[in-house]
């Protein structure tokens, strides 16, 4: 029996990683400053499903290959609800990486002193925030981050912080900014380079305005995967188990994907799924058989799930501009027409929208589905 090659439940493992050349090159030039004592930082921003996990993957890997201490992690849980709380989940997350990488033979005993050594005389918990005492919060993580890199500065070049779902705290109000005053002010005397990754929004709020956080955290957004890219891509995941696929194939499977990695993989799975033991080559017509369930898969696993946190009335409009429009873009200008609604009720169910990646905004008053299957799977409901 033939093991599927396939996995969308999975990150893209770094060694069949393909694309993603600028936002690397980027990740490694600000690497080099940071190691060199001059620290950068970045941002990684896309729609849902865009690779943005499995690029940071990838950079793990490139930061850990520089001699890097590497520390990814995610609040996807939503388990940081304040300031404080970010302030031990990041610290706490770098002293256990550390401690990952020390001997053994340091003990229980001894790792719980060495964390306990570190920490700032007032604890967090007797802190309640207001604008001085967020400044006592600012001081000693500053402090405590300090304390740390005088720890791992003689084995490792830099700290490379990670995080995912970056989108979540966002949440917390003033914490990227809160993170900008912190790591602003030791960058004189620690290599830390911090890399945000997720749905983020205060890129798009201010590619208008002169922002210290754009400086701070220059975004990078994801975009589809090119034809050539999904081709190398597919051809590279069969070539083990000595499978071809024809080039109008590749050029059905790049039509209807759209490049967007996730269905790209759920597509490529669900196709190879389909194909008899007999068959060695996937075609136009495996793919035509595949297709229903491709078109329920994805709207079970991926769309229903983007789709049904809308608030009732963002989904009502939703449905009426999807029924409306004849192909993915639309204006503001549309969307009124389409929904009889003024510009002022309207607007918040946009932002809705826009928030929870169901539309983008690529331009001023310009919007799109942020892809054709869903605007498909959204049409399909109303029938």
């Amino acid at each position: 029996m033939r093991i599927n090659p396939f996995n969308p439940q999975q990150p893209a493992r770094p060694d069949f990683f393909i694309g993603r050349e600028p936002e690397i090159t980027a990740f490694e030039k600000f690497l080099r400053q940071t190691i060199s004592g001059s620290p950068m930082n970045m941002s990684i921003t896309g729609n849902r499903g865009i690779g943005k996990t499995s690029l940071l993957i990838k950079l793990e890997e490139s930061a850990k290959k520089e001699k890097c201490l590497a520390i990814r992690l995610s609040n996807y849980e939503g388990n940081v609800s304040g300031i404080i709380d970010f302030s031990e989940f990041l610290s706490s997350n770098i002293e256990m990486e550390i401690l990952s990488k020390r001997p053994l033979e340091r003990g229980l005993k001894s790792a719980a002193g060495w964390i306990a050594s570190l920490k700032p005389a007032i604890e967090w918990k007797d802190i309640k925030l207001s604008v001085e005492k967020k400044q006592i919060v600012q001081e000693l993580l500053r402090q405590r981050l300090l304390n740390l890199w005088a720890e791992i500065k003689k084995d490792f070049k830099a700290a490379v912080i990670l995080i995912d779902e970056a989108e979540s705290l966002e949440k917390i109000e003033g914490i990227f900014s809160f993170m900008r005053e912190v790591f602003q002010r030791i960058n004189m005397d620690a290599n830390y380079m911090v890399v945000l990754s997720g749905k983020l929004h205060f890129p798009e709020r201010m590619s208008e305005s002169f922002s210290p956080l754009n400086r701070f955290f220059p975004a990078y957004r994801l975009e589809p995967f090119k034809y050539k890219e999904i081709g190398d891509y597919i051809k590279r995941k069969l070539a083990s188990l000595e499978i071809s696929i024809s080039e109008n194939a590749v050029k059905s499977i790049a039509l209807k994907s759209e490049g967007h990695p996730y269905v790209l993989v759920s597509m490529c799975y669900i196709i190879f799924d389909s194909l008899l033991e007999t068959e060695n080559e996937i075609t136009e017509d495996i793919i035509k058989r595949a297709t229903p369930k491709i078109s329920f898969e994805l709207a079970k696993d991926f769309f229903s799930p983007i789709y049904h946190p809308l608030t009732p009335r963002a989904k009502e409009i939703l449905m009426r501009i999807a029924k409306n429009a004849k192909q993915l873009e639309f204006s503001f200008s549309e969307a009124i027409k389409w929904t009889g609604e003024d510009s002022n009720y309207l607007s918040p169910y946009i932002q809705e929208m826009l928030r929870k990646g169901v539309i983008n905004k690529p331009e001023r008053g310009k919007y799109t589905f942020f892809h054709g299957a869903f605007l498909e799977y959204l049409k399909g409901i109303q029938r």
